[in-house]
C-alpha cells in the first residue's frame, strides 16, 4: 500500500511550483480575499509569469515535499523553472494558453541549464477558466480536477491567505492546490483514501532578485604535466541567462600564473548547444575562431578538444559530444571530423587545480 501512494505522490511534489509577485497581493498573514469580481479573473491572476524569484516550501509527511524553485526561463506565455527537492532537481515548463494554465514539460533529473520551452511532453491542465466554483475538467488519466473554492481561508508559514482551491480526485486518493493572486501556488495537499496519509508541502519563503546557484567543472590543459586540469566553479544564473555566454566566460578564466592553457580564444563564441537525449550526445557548435585563434601543435588541441569534450559532456550529463564549427563538422589542420563522428567524455589523467 504504501509503495502505491509514494508512486503517484512523488511525481506530484516534483512538479509542484510556486511563482511571487515584488508584493505578496492578499497574502501577507492578512487573510483578506480580492475584491475582483468573479467574471474578471484570470488564470494569469492566479499563476504570474515573474523573473528572479525563488521560493522555499515545507513539507509535512515525506522527505520529497520539501523542495525549492527557480525561474529559468520566461518566453512569452511559456515559464520554465528548476524544482529542487532532496532527491532530484526537475525542470517544469508551463503555458498559459486559452484560459487555461499547463503543465507541458516535466523531466526529472535535469542538473545542467538548458532551455525546454519549446519541448512538449504529457501535457496536464492546472487550472481553468471560468475562475468560478463548479468549473471542471478530466485529466487523460482519469482525474476529475475542479474549482471547490474562491476564498478558501488557508495558513501556510509564510502567513495566511484566501485562495483559489482546486480539487482533484482519484479513486485512491485526493489532491488539493491552492492558489492565491499575484502569487501562485501556496499550498498542496495529499490524501490518500487506502491508508490514513496526508502529505503537504506549504510556502515557507519567497525571495526576489536570488540567482540559482550551480557548480561547474571546467577542464583545461595542462600542457607541463600532459594532464587536463579541471576547476569547480560557483556560477550564478538569472531568469533568461544565457548559458552559452556563462560558460563561454569560464572557459576563457584562467587563473594567473597557474600553466594552464585556455580552451577558448578570446574571440571565440559559443553558437549553439544541442541535446540529443535519445542518443547521448551533445553538440557545441563554434565560431570559426576556436580553429583560426587556436595556434597549437598536435598534443596541445587535442587536450583543448578533451576539455571541451569533459566539460560540456559532464555538465549536460552525456557521454558524447560533437564540436562544429558554424555548422560544420570540425575540421583542423589535424583532426578531421566527419557529421556523425564524436568525442567521448574520459576523466582519467585529470586532477583538480586550487
Amino acid at each position: 500500500m504504501k509503495k502505491s501512494v509514494l508512486t503517484f505522490l512523488i511525481p506530484i511534489l516534483l512538479s509542484v511550483t510556486l511563482f511571487a509577485s515584488c508584493t505578496t497581493g492578499n497574502g501577507s498573514g492578512n487573510g483578506q480575499g480580492d475584491k475582483t469580481t468573479d467574471t474578471e479573473l484570470k488564470v494569469s491572476d492566479y499563476f504570474p509569469f515573474i523573473e528572479n524569484i525563488h521560493m522555499a516550501y515545507k513539507g509535512n509527511g515525506n522527505e520529497y515535499a520539501q523542495y525549492e524553485t527557480y525561474v529559468e526561463y520566461i518566453k512569452d506565455n511559456i515559464m520554465q523553472i528548476r524544482n529542487v527537492n532532496p532527491g532530484t532537481s526537475s525542470a517544469v515548463v508551463y503555458e498559459l494558453k486559452d484560459g487555461e494554465l499547463r503543465r507541458i514539460l516535466n523531466r526529472g533529473e535535469v542538473y545542467y541549464r538548458y532551455d525546454y520551452t519549446t519541448s512538449r511532453g504529457e501535457e496536464e491542465i492546472l487550472i481553468k477558466e471560468p475562475i468560478k466554483e463548479g468549473t471542471s475538467w478530466t485529466l487523460k488519466d482519469g482525474t476529475k480536477r475542479s474549482i471547490t473554492s474562491l476564498g478558501k481561508a488557508i495558513s501556510t508559514p509564510s502567513g495566511n491567505y484566501s485562495a483559489l482551491e482546486v480539487t482533484s480526485e482519484r479513486p485512491s486518493s485526493t489532491v488539493i492546490d491552492y492558489y492565491v493572486k499575484n502569487i501562485g501556488l501556496v499550498k498542496r495537499v495529499f490524501k490518500s483514501k487506502e491508508i490514513d496519509t496526508t502529505i503537504s508541502s506549504e510556502l515557507e519563503k519567497i525571495e526576489k532578485n536570488v540567482p540559482y546557484v550551480e557548480r561547474i567543472r571546467i577542464y583545461f590543459p595542462d600542457f607541463n604535466k600532459d594532464k587536463l586540469a579541471y576547476i569547480n566553479r560557483e556560477i550564478e544564473f538569472l531568469t533568461n541567462q544565457d548559458v552559452k555566454e556563462v560558460l563561454e566566460k569560464a572557459m576563457k578564466n584562467i587563473p594567473e600564473g597557474s600553466g594552464l592553457s585556455k580552451v577558448l580564444s578570446d574571440n571565440t563564441k559559443i553558437l549553439n548547444i544541442e541535446l540529443d537525449d535519445n542518443n547521448d550526445i551533445v553538440t557545441v557548435d563554434f565560431s570559426s575562431q576556436f580553429v583560426t585563434e587556436m595556434n597549437a601543435g598536435t598534443t596541445l588541441e587535442s587536450m583543448i578538444l578533451k576539455s571541451v569534450t569533459n566539460t560540456f559532456g559532464e555538465y549536460f550529463q552525456k557521454q558524447k559530444v560533437k564540436i562544429t564549427l558554424e555548422g560544420k563538422p570540425y575540421s583542423s589542420g589535424h583532426v578531421l571530423m566527419e557529421p556523425e563522428d564524436y568525442f567521448t567524455v574520459d576523466t582519467e589523467n585529470t586532477y583538480e587545480y586550487k
